[in-house]
């Protein structure tokens, strides 16, 4: 069985929603079937109530599982009528094209104040912002570069591998035990700046996929924001909803 590692950096309650959502995919728990108690997951990974609500909500919030009353917690059907852009659909669809999906780590920086798109959308960080740069790659060849925005807290620290890997959300969750509960996404077209075409490779003023990403908090409140440039003659945006392993 996974166990909860109490000494990571990773809270208790992501650990326990990735384990159970690892359960969930692999068909493991199929849809319909329920779930352990909160009491009963307590004992098993040896974690507190409060703790297991949170890793559920985490779980209901991904649309893995649903609560019914009087019931209890039951793993869900997929829902196939919505849209979504992640980036492990990136590391499919550079699969699927027979290349290799990479990503470099540009930079990481610590900011005093947020870029002003992001003050228009409400976004506040008191003790400063967490800024951070990657470059996507398709067998080493550059498609996308991603720039991302999320408060900064004191004495949470990041590992530089979680930048390179986790998704945004992930990392936001992880850094700041703030759960993203919704998503807003903006598609457009516009020139590479400079800077993203350098790292593109393209010529100044090419043209370019933007896509905004909001991500907000239970408040409504935006906790994080991401901008990625994609390149219009290597890349297409997809989404692919299908349903659980094991469900037929």
């Amino acid at each position: 069985m996974d166990r909860i590692n109490k000494n990571s950096f990773t809270p208790p309650f992501y650990q326990l929603a990735t384990i159970l959502e690892k359960r969930i995919l692999s068909g493991e728990l199929k849809a319909g079937e329920p779930l352990p108690s909160e009491n009963d997951l307590g004992r098993e990974y040896e974690l507190s109530r409060t703790t297991v609500r949170k890793c559920l909500s985490l779980l209901a919030e991904r649309g893995l599982i649903s609560a019914q009353q009087g019931r209890g917690t039951f793993v869900s059907r997929p829902s196939l009528d919505r849209a979504e852009f992640s980036m492990n659909e990136f590391n499919v669809h550079v699969a699927q094209m027979g290349k290799e999906p990479g990503y470099r780590l540009i930079h990481v920086r610590f900011r005093k104040e947020l870029p002003e798109f992001a003050i228009k959308l409400g976004m506040v960080a008191s003790q400063g912002i967490l800024y951070y740069c990657r470059l996507l790659m398709a067998d080493d060849e550059p498609v996308a570069v991603e720039h991302k925005y999320m408060a900064y807290i004191k004495g949470r620290p990041i590992l530089e591998n979680e930048f390179q890997y986790k998704a945004f959300s992930e990392i936001i969750t992880i850094h700041t035990d703030i759960l993203p509960v919704r998503s807003q996404a903006i598609l457009s077209a516009e020139s590479a700046s400079e800077f993203d075409a350098n790292l593109l490779t393209v010529a100044l003023g090419s043209p370019v996929l933007k896509l905004q990403q909001a991500l907000y908090d239970s408040d409504n409140r935006p906790i994080g924001i991401g901008v990625f440039y994609y390149r219009g003659d290597r890349y297409s945006l997809v989404s692919d909803i299908q349903p659980l392993k094991g469900e037929r």
